[in-house]
């Protein structure tokens, strides 16, 4: 006999429907196994589907704790997700799940250790994400990357920097593209199966904003786990673990200092940013919107 689980589908790194990334969330507080979660994600058909598990009991009355798993679109459990965790800060917040004393809440992942988020304001959540380093491609790897670039660009790019993440925490397969500023990231059109020849899962192409308001600017593209028309992540929390430090170390910024990023898809999204160097973190600041709720019958 089947039983309801409440849902929520929420627009992370946006104030209202149509922008930002959505994800839904779902609260499944029984063992349903792998299977049935993944099809659980196929027939929401979001970008990413982030699945909360029953509550961790917690010792401390400000801060509440919970399991999350994270599915894509085409059955993919994949090992973090930012703008999901985002998203699912806010459906917990938002679900009456929680006493007013809770502050923060702890999610625990199975590959990421213990994310925090907490809530900003009326409708913002801070999470806090390991932090990543970059490390330089070898010589061996360049020509193919440059090949698939000059692919999904359908031209040759002003390449400035090609880094691959180092130190796990999830990042195993991510690869950062920094462009010229001149190549206005934000209006290319991009052939996105091209970057399935990078070698890498998560494509991560960034370059400087020249809006004078931004840090940086980026897009993110993961056609391997993705599927279309998601294949282009419209806003990628996860990929601002690797692009703070580096922009940070970049620009010459102070320790924790504050500063904003943009996500230039069709969507678009904005980033508050913090590298908490010596904590090892990045705080990624979003607006969220929750778009709508309900029950799933499994």
């Amino acid at each position: 006999m089947s039983r309801p689980f409440p849902f929520y589908l929420v627009a992370a790194f946006s104030k209202g429907p149509f922008q930002g990334n959505p994800a839904a969330v779902v609260f499944i507080d029984e063992d349903l196994g792998t299977d049935t979660l993944m099809k659980v994600a196929v027939n929401f058909n979001q970008p990413m589907t982030s699945v909360i598990g029953s509550p961790i009991p917690s010792t401390d009355e400000k801060v509440a704790a919970w399991n999350i798993r994270w599915f894509s679109a085409n059955s993919h459990e994949v090992p973090l997700c930012g703008h999901g965790t985002v998203a699912a800060a806010r459906a917990i917040f938002d679900s009456g799940l929680v006493a007013d004393s809770v502050e923060v809440v702890e999610f625990h992942t199975q590959t990421a250790g213990v994310m925090k988020a907490r809530k900003v304001g009326k409708d913002g959540i801070e999470i806090r994400l390991p932090s990543a380093t970059l490390t330089e491609v070898s010589a061996d790897e360049n020509p193919k990357i440059a090949a698939a670039l000059a692919k999904a660009f359908g031209r040759d790019v002003a390449v400035k920097y090609v880094g691959a993440a180092s130190g796990g925490k999830g990042f195993e397969s991510y690869l950062v593209v920094e462009l010229d500023e001149q190549e206005n990231l934000g209006k290319c059109d991009v052939n996105v199966p091209a970057f399935l020849d990078t070698g890498y899962v998560t494509n991560v192409i960034t370059a400087a904003a020249s809006s004078g308001e931004e840090l940086f600017v980026s897009r993110m593209f993961a056609p391997q786990i993705l599927p279309p028309p998601f294949s282009e992540d419209s806003v990628c929390g996860s990929a601002h673990a690797l692009l703070a430090p580096y922009w940070s170390k970049k620009s010459g910024l102070a320790p924790d200092q504050p500063f904003s990023a943009k996500q230039v898809s069709s969507r678009g999204g904005d980033l508050g940013l913090t590298w908490d160097q010596t904590g090892g973190v990045v705080a990624l600041t979003a607006a969220t919107f929750v778009m709508s709720k309900g029950e799933i019958y499994l």
